[in-house]
């Protein structure tokens, strides 16, 4: 009660001198002791939100606005938002930077240059490579209070949760070799394929190509050695830890099995094992002994020590360290808050996350350096991120479900003009994530627009559920390190009806298939999107009711690939995944039966072969191949084409090598303005970046090619 008095007075002063809006003033320079208002500021947000509680209970009808000098706010257990943080729709609880490149809120600890040492143990000087002896340096990780420092796990699909290292606002790169972010060494050979079953002792045995892993023979003993690597297909790394080298057969024998053993899907198996093909992409992480360049870190998990060449003089920069593993900001159960124009990150774990409520907005933030996921969204109503800009994460940038699929009652979710580049640098996942976490793909009516997306590993968007709007996006420079993937990617179903991909750009993305319908996906709308240089435009695998049309297609290997891979794969009633999927709606019921009535009767056809699928009023120009059929004669009466219309000359338009696709009088195609695509200016972006345009022609996005009909092919059919 006397702190509940308290705060109620400094609610009173705050209030005498702001008026009808209660305003509360953050600065680090201020104090936890103080009132609160702008002359008398307090120093934390923890702080703050005391304040907010006691504004929102003592005038609930009134907003509230945190005001965020600039500086840096450290949180490094998170801070947690609920409904007695909530405003409401008529009086909103907005915390507000003054300015979102000086207000920064982070889950990182300053190291001081005292506290790192030099090595000096001769055992593991000796495992350094001569350049890097005299230059790494040591932190006792137990002295310093860093929690996440426990031995990684013999198998991990997402890399495991470690302290992270920054370094001026960098994001230091754990040890690596092959050296480079998208460093990769092959196995020559495989020798064992392993048990096929995960968390299983057998694991694979396989030939090595350099000599480099005899270097690591001290490691193995003295704490472990894990490797990271595509050891079956092209859109799935696994971490796991290595049982023994052998330098002499220069084989490496790894103490547990894969989900599906190593060695290419796509090889033969001989004897049980997959022979590999050669390209398995590979690296080894976390080791002292590949410590070779300044900025090179790694933890040693016997002694709790981290070792660290400096990218610079320790007391040239900043350096910080990550060890929080709570989001940023959480929000549950919460509604009605808005965090605007500040900048989160140097984050081990999530950035923001957003559980239930109502009407949370992220506006005109920036996100960078999350080692996980940006933001997360989980369930509740209306919640919106906008304008926002996020990069450098390890995982998806946004990763978001709301809505009832049995009810089929929208989320109303948006994601709108967003930039998110350079995300999803540590394992192969989707930028933004939009309805596949769970079986039943819970994400219905939520609008994605506007954003630009770009520079990542993977696929630009994945989605799923039911009434989702995709539209004025644009992507490019995908599919950095992985293959198999999609500019816009869909899976899982034959009940993911209603969603709509429409007047998106997709663009240099040579590994990607630009919107992508895999694995018996159906009853997707796709009108009027922009696609140049792609492996694939329009790609619909063996699914049913697409309609797409009114796309231009430009100078991609082929414009639409169509098969009926369900035929070989038994997409039938039987099937699992697909009738778990139909089972899992009441697809018989209103509103199901009134809105997608083609579901209703569907287990009484053959749902094996496409039927449904209309590609009419499509633009093909300078596109090798117009449409690979990959299907028997029979199953291509489920396609229906007409009215599309190819050219081949690039020469009709001005210069699409400039993303001038002005078409010349007469061609029949329709006019493009890019005006229409990605990032726009509002409220909060006041500025658009301007496309790299020398990277964008001169840049590589084949390194991981990989056609998709190899995996169509992998499966014969009756």
């Amino acid at each position: 009660m006397k702190t509940l008095r308290l705060l109620f007075a400094l609610f009173v002063a705050i209030t005498a001198v702001c008026g009808a809006e209660t305003k509360i003033w953050v600065t680090p320079k201020g104090a936890d002791s103080n009132s609160g208002s702008r002359l008398s500021p307090v120093a934390s947000l923890p702080r703050a939100a005391e304040l907010v509680r006691a504004a929102r209970l003592a005038q609930p009808a009134e907003p509230v606005t945190v005001w965020l000098g600039a500086g840096t706010y450290p949180l490094l257990d998170g801070l947690a938002f609920g409904e007695a943080d909530s405003g409401t729709a008529a009086a909103p609880v907005t915390w507000r930077g003054v300015d979102r490149d000086s207000v920064r809120i982070v889950g990182a600890r300053p190291v001081s240059p005292s506290q790192l040492r030099p090595l000096k143990d001769p055992a593991l000087l000796a495992r350094l490579v001569p350049e890097a002896r005299g230059k790494v340096l040591e932190l006792d990780l137990a002295a310093a209070g860093i929690r996440h420092t426990d031995r990684f796990p013999d198998y991990q699909r997402d890399p495991a949760d470690l302290c992270s290292l920054f370094f001026d606002g960098r994001r230091l790169p754990l040890s690596r070799w092959p050296n480079g972010e998208y460093g990769y060494t092959t196995m020559k050979r495989v020798l064992n394929s392993g048990s096929f079953k995960s968390n299983q002792p057998d694991g694979g045995v396989f030939e090595y190509r350099e000599d480099r892993p005899a270097r690591w023979q001290a490691a193995l003993t003295d704490g472990g050695v894990w490797i990271r690597g595509f050891w079956r297909v092209p859109w799935v790394a696994e971490t796991l830890r290595v049982g023994s080298i052998d330098p002499q057969a220069k084989t490496i024998t790894f103490a547990i099995s894969t989900s599906n053993g190593i060695g290419s899907k796509y090889s033969k198996l001989v004897d049980g094992t997959r022979i590999g093909d050669g390209k398995e992409g590979w690296f080894a992480l976390n080791l002292l002994d590949e410590i070779d360049r300044p900025g090179e870190w790694a933890v040693d998990f016997k002694r709790r020590k981290l070792y660290l060449w400096p990218p610079a003089k320790p007391t040239a920069g900043r350096l910080l360290i990550a060890d929080n593993a709570a989001p940023l900001l959480a929000f549950s159960g919460a509604s009605h808050i808005t965090f605007r124009d500040v900048t989160l990150g140097k984050q081990m774990g999530e950035g923001v996350t957003i559980t239930d409520g109502a009407s949370i907005q992220l506006a005109g933030c920036v996100l960078d350096g999350i080692v996980r996921r940006g933001v997360v969204i989980r369930g509740g109503t209306a919640h919106r991120v906008q304008s926002c800009d996020i990069t450098e994460t390890g995982l998806a940038a946004i990763d978001l479900l709301g809505g009832d699929r049995a009810t089929l009652t929208p989320s109303r979710h948006e994601i709108v003009n967003n930039h998110l580049w350079r995300v999803a640098l540590n394992a192969p996942v989707p930028a933004l994530i939009a309805g596949l976490d769970v079986k039943t793909q819970q994400l219905v009516g939520a609008r994605i627009a506007y954003n630009r997306i770009h520079d990542t590993t993977y696929s630009g968007v994945h989605f799923a559920g039911n009434d989702n709007v995709l539209e004025n996006n644009e992507l490019y420079r995908l599919g950095l390190d992985g293959g198999d993937l999609g500019g816009f990617y869909t899976t899982g179903g034959w009940t993911a009806r209603g969603n709509v991909v429409r007047s998106n750009f997709i663009h240099h993305s040579e590994n990607a298939n630009a919107i992508y319908m895999d694995d018996g996906q159906s009853g997707l709308l796709v009108e009027d999107n922009l696609i140049y240089r792609a492996e694939s435009g329009i790609f619909i695998g063996g699914g049913h009711d697409h309609i797409v049309r009114r796309n231009l297609i430009v100078d991609s290997k082929r414009a639409f690939h169509v098969d009926d891979r369900g035929i070989a794969r038994k997409y039938i009633p039987t099937d699992s995944r697909l009738r778990g999927d139909l089972d899992s709606v009441p697809y018989t019921d209103s509103p199901w039966r009134e809105k997608y009535p083609a579901l209703v009767g569907i287990l009484d056809t053959d749902t094996s072969t496409p039927k449904g699928n209309i590609l009419s009023g499509n633009f093909a120009v300078g596109c090798p191949t117009l449409i690979r059929r990959s299907a028997q004669e029979e199953s291509l009466n489920g396609f229906a084409f007409s009215d599309n219309l190819e050219l081949a000359d690039l020469a009709v338009f001005a210069n699409p090598a400039a993303l001038n696709f002005k078409a010349t009088a007469g061609s029949g195609l329709p006019a493009i303005s890019l005006e229409r695509y990605g990032l726009q200016l509002d409220e909060f972006r006041r500025t658009i970046p301007a496309r790299d345009m020398k990277l964008l022609q001169e840049g590589d996005t084949t390194r991981k090619t990989f056609d998709s009909q190899q995996d169509v092919e992998a499966y014969k059919r009756r």
